[in-house]
């Protein structure tokens, strides 16, 4: 796979939020084509595995009618009632695979906040759907187990929801996140590999877990396969050091076997590492505090979009 498509003059991914603090390691329309990772289930430390091209895969929800635009939606996880914006972009096809890209906010952030404050729906093009959740207190739980994280339990609730109404590829489900919302993207990564093709990061770290299971290597065991991943960081960040974005860069690169080598197909200062099963990059911005690159938003769906 190449990246060469990642281009130019990108937008900001601007969810201006302060981070977790004290964070440890941690059928009338013809469908898309796409490629997607292998389907094997991992056992024992996420394990990455080879693209294969595959035809889109749609969800229940295909060919129901849904109105473009934004609208507040509610799940139920864990028992409670969660909220969470729904992006359907115009030109909707209700017969066609989307790729479904959920982002969360900062610390101390909101779903509208992270929605006013990105332009990845205007670099999309209308080519994906949204999902924008809303933590409880504006901070996502990072900390308890898989079972009893009501956030887990959210995730898992708005991905069902996204799949029974609206024509999801399956196979494109992608993750991105700032601060305190790029720990939960790599949670979640960890915790629902299987389900999640691709994870894009800024000023973050993990994944991590508080009761977790490590190898022996130190890397934390995940139980699904290893995704596609991006970290983005500022090489001056004074609030998530760039040392936590570097134990997520071991940590993917670790699961997808990546030799020792990088190539400059990225934007600079972006490299893709080599001989990985599952593409990761990084991207280490010189002179970047706690913010989002000029680029973060361009890099961010061309990362996915490159996901074919």
């Amino acid at each position: 796979m190449t990246w060469s498509r990642v281009v130019g003059i990108g937008a900001v991914l601007a969810l201006a939020c302060s981070p977790r603090e004290g964070a440890t390691p941690s059928s009338a329309e013809s469908p898309r084509s796409s490629t997607t990772p292998g389907t094997g289930t991992g056992t024992g430390t996420s394990r990455g595995e080879s693209e294969g091209a595959t035809a889109p895969v749609g969800s229940p929800g295909c060919g129901k009618a849904s109105r473009a635009g934004a609208s507040a939606q509610k799940v139920n996880a864990l028992g409670k009632s969660r909220a969470f914006t729904l992006v359907v972009p115009e030109g909707y096809s209700p017969r066609v695979p989307y790729p479904l890209v959920v982002v969360l906010h900062g610390g101390g952030g909101s779903a509208a906040g992270a929605r006013a404050q990105t332009d990845l729906e205007k670099v999309a093009g209308g080519n994906a759907l949204f999902v924008y959740p809303e933590a409880v207190g504006g901070t996502w739980n990072l900390d308890a187990p898989t079972a009893s994280n009501g956030d887990v339990a959210l995730f898992d609730a708005v991905l069902l929801f996204a799949h029974n109404t609206l024509c999801v590829d399956g196979h494109r489900v992608f993750l991105t996140g700032f601060s305190n919302g790029a720990y939960m993207a790599n949670q979640l990564a960890c915790k629902r590999g299987e389900r999640i093709r691709a994870v894009v990061t800024h000023a973050g770290g993990g994944p991590y877990e508080t009761s977790g299971t490590y190898d022996a290597t130190g890397h934390l065991m995940c139980p699904g396969k290893a995704v596609a991943s991006l970290v983005v960081h500022g090489t001056s960040d004074g609030t998530v050091p760039p040392n936590e974005g570097q134990k997520s860069i071991d940590h993917w690169s670790y699961a997808s076997r990546c030799g020792s080598g990088t190539t400059s197909t990225l934007v600079p200062p972006c490299v893709a590492l080599q001989g990985c099963l599952q593409p990761v990059g990084t991207c280490k911005i010189p002179g970047l505090g706690h913010g989002l690159w000029s680029q973060a938003g361009k890099i961010t769906w061309s990362f996915f979009d490159a996901l074919k």
